[in-house]
């Protein structure tokens, strides 16, 4: 994959360095344009997957094992 730019790490920040290079590569841009998807979106989903998943935050994880849904992770709350 191409490296990160400056401006998608600008863009993007406080995500990892694989996806912001995700988010930066040209394929992807396309294939997110074609089917409307806002590349914000995707990188706020990826940041509020990680912060639930984060082993700082043991009560987040501890909540969404009580609710037992695997979609959990992907509400806006």
């Amino acid at each position: 994959m191409h490296p990160c730019s400056s401006d998608v790490a600008t863009r993007y920040p406080g995500l990892s360095r694989g996806v912001r290079e995700a988010l930066a590569d040209p394929i992807v841009q396309a294939l997110l344009a074609a089917d409307r998807v806002d590349p914000q979106e995707v990188a706020d989903l990826a940041r509020r997957v990680a912060a639930r998943l984060s082993p700082a935050s043991p009560t987040r994880a501890a909540r969404a094992c009580e609710h037992g849904s695997d979609t959990d992770v992907l509400d806006r709350n």
